[in-house]
């Protein structure tokens, strides 16, 4: 084999993946059922990585507490954050959704 010889090494391809801005991912919705399955499933997107912004204004009293107890225990085990954005509309997320900082200019586009 001399300097200029042909090399046997394969080339990897690195498939580069779109990156979705944590404030692109937001799951929006409008609570008008608290049952169990219906919240479940909007659970299973914030366990997937995905923030919450919940309204719970078209739920009694009873009903809304039973729904934000729900989602602040599942927070509290992601150790996540809950923000109060409105007066019934909470946003439920894990940490990491401040890494880009797309939350935060999100966040403070609807909060003023």
């Amino acid at each position: 084999m001399g300097l200029f010889a042909k090399s046997n090494k394969k080339k990897v391809l690195v498939k580069e993946e779109k990156v979705v801005p944590k404030a692109e991912q937001i799951v929006f919705e409008k609570l008008n059922s608290d049952e169990d399955q219906y919240l479940t499933g909007l659970a299973d997107q914030l366990i997937s990585g995905k923030p919450l912004i919940i309204n719970f204004e078209f739920l009694d009293i009873d009903q809304a507490n039973k729904a934000i107890a729900f989602f602040s225990g599942v927070t509290y085990a992601l150790a996540g954050e809950i923000v109060n954005v409105q007066e019934k509309v909470f946003m439920f997320a894990t940490k990491d959704v401040y890494d880009d900082g797309t939350m935060e200019d999100f966040l403070k586009e609807i909060v003023e």
